[in-house]
């Protein structure tokens, strides 16, 4: 093959997106075999950052993917489901299970490659059930992978040869920080440290003769730890402040790691050649136990430091969220990149979101009620901010869900998917309520009317039964629970004969001359208590949705 021909172009661009691709099928394969229990085992081990550290470990090995991992923990956070500390452990466990590729490719079964691809295609193709089609895009990705790295590997070949190269070759062993610049831009841009150091194998296994050593390879291999922070970098972008330290801790830990080898290039580059020669290890193998044991030792060596790695980055960029009322809502691009890394775990913070609202919406009702008895106008404000949080809330989580791929989704996770569906619009309905009463309030205090007795109370009953029903409604949600959901449908008997005694007393007072000079609550008192009761409608709807999902059981 000439070097610089056509044929040459296309077996290096052509065997690069080849393994690319199978790498990307590989991982997507494993994820919709693994389905819900990704999101399982994240939520189950994360308890202590030891436990984090196995599990980012178990699940970058399985997707394939460290800043897959990473973002999903970023995602986390930002959904209120994991806290700094937790994450730091998911982050330092990814860089460990980023090995596993690696070291698949050190195996060197490139001859077989083709009849795995085939029997992938073969199973993908005639596969009735889902299960089987996922097992097939498991062996296509893996024998893609192989083919395109066999296609790319025969290409390097000759370029080894070439005197540009070997003199490039040679300035990276004399200045190992261009060798991490390399290794960093180039993992920056094809975004998978995985693939990149699959190239760096190849190349190595291939350029040996060029004076492509061990000592050139290595702080390749360290700039591409560093590269892979990149996609965590982007995922936290326009997220809360706590996503944003996560990423921090992630670029900190990776750099650290790298500095750390670096400094120690000459003595562990002996240390490998001296396993390798122990253990008969070929080229490609070298570079995977060189991969292996820098994320260990580094993780080892910096997870004792954990706490101060936080404090720092934590110093760095400081929390400055002082309302805590006032949770972060951002939807953006971060949890586009979780739906499609894992739709389980997309769903489990689109859940979390919408409790989150639910419980806004209750301290909503709880500050009208404040504001109504005291004329606290900072009550107010805060029922009119929360409105305003949950409407933008409502737009983004919208978008959320109506782009997340159903075909991805299991019956399951459909099944989940609409009960989140319709629990949202119900909350948010619950605070456009509130804003209708907030509007009611504001101009009863205007008008300076007083009101009777009997109206304010009635008022403040039903005010205070719709807080209870909201609360009762959104934990028989979050925790699947019949009994509260079934509560609040008798308490809807109570809000109904509520707001018929209540109307009824009205028209009373009216027939009476009660209500002479209070115009205003006269007209408007049957429009208000009809939002209070329809506040307590909304909340039976999200009661009736839970039962029904228990029902089918998703």
């Amino acid at each position: 093959m000439d070097l610089f021909s056509l044929s040459w172009w296309g077996s290096i661009i052509g065997g690069l997106g080849i393994f690319l691709f199978g790498i990307t099928f590989l991982g997507d394969g494993l994820k919709k075999l693994a389905g819900s229990r990704l999101k399982k085992m994240i939520d189950k081990f994360t308890s202590s950052p030891i436990k984090g550290i196995f599990v980012g470990a178990a699940v970058t090995g399985l997707i394939q993917s460290s800043s897959a991992t990473t973002v999903i923990a970023i995602g986390l956070i930002r959904a209120g489901l994991m806290t700094l500390p937790q994450a730091v452990g998911i982050i330092m466990g990814a860089n460990i299970g980023t090995t596993v590729t690696s070291f698949i490719i050190g195996l060197n079964i490139s001859s077989i490659a083709p009849f795995v691809l085939a029997i992938g295609v073969l199973i993908y193709l005639f596969a009735s059930s889902p299960k089987f089609k996922h097992t097939g895009e498991v062996f296509f990705g893996f024998g893609a992978l192989f083919f395109g790295l066999s296609l790319l590997e025969s290409a390097l070949k000759p370029l080894a040869q070439l005197p540009e190269f070997i003199a490039f070759v040679k300035n990276l062993s004399n200045n190992p920080f261009l060798g991490v610049l390399v290794g960093m831009t180039g993992t920056a841009v094809i975004q998978s440290s995985s693939a990149f150091i699959g190239i760096i194998q190849s190349l190595y296994s291939a350029s040996t003769s060029s004076g492509f050593t061990l000592a050139v390879a290595m702080p390749i291999l360290f700039g591409s730890n560093i590269g892979t922070t990149v996609t965590a970098v982007l995922a936290s972008l326009g997220g809360s402040t706590t996503s944003k330290q996560a990423a921090g801790v992630h670029v900190m830990f990776n750099v650290l790691g790298s500095l750390l080898f670096l400094a120690l290039l000459s003595p562990y580059t002996l240390l490998i050649t001296w396993l390798s020669s122990l253990l008969q290890l070929d080229p490609k193998m070298q570079i995977a136990f060189a991969h292996i044991i820098f994320n260990i030792i580094t993780t080892l060596l910096l997870f004792p430091f954990t706490n101060i790695l936080v404090k720092i980055v934590t110093k760095i960029t400081p929390n400055k969220e002082k309302d805590l009322l006032m949770p972060d809502i951002n939807l953006s691009q971060l949890d586009k990149n979780v739906m499609e890394i894992s739709p389980a775990t997309a769903l489990g913070i689109a859940k979390e979101q919408t409790i989150v609202m639910g419980k806004l919406a209750q301290q909503s009702v709880d500050k009208l009620y404040d504001y109504f008895t005291k004329k606290d106008y900072n009550a107010r404000d805060i029922s009119v901010k929360i409105e305003a949080t949950i409407d933008e809330f409502d737009r983004k989580l919208m978008q959320f869900l109506y782009s997340m791929e159903h075909s991805q989704l299991e019956q399951n996770e459909i099944n989940v998917y609409s009960r989140i569906l319709k629990t949202f619009k119900d909350i948010e309905r619950i605070s456009d309520h509130c804003e209708n009463l907030v509007e009611y309030f504001n101009e009863f205090f205007d008008s300076g009317e007083s009101i009777h007795i009997e109206a304010k109370e009635d008022i403040l009953e039903m005010l205070t039964l719709a807080s209870e029903m909201v609360k009762n409604s959104i934990n028989s949600f979050e925790y699947k629970n019949t009994f509260l959901a079934n509560i609040v449908r008798e308490k809807e008997i109570d809000m109904d004969e509520l707001n018929k005694q209540a109307r009824e007393r009205h028209v009373k007072r009216i027939v009476n001359n009660k209500d002479s000079g209070k115009k205003y609550i006269s007209v408007v008192f049957v429009d208000l208590i009809s939002n209070i009761e329809r506040i307590g409608d909304h909340c039976v709807n999200i009661a009736d949705t839970t039962l029904e999902s228990i029902k089918i059981n998703d």
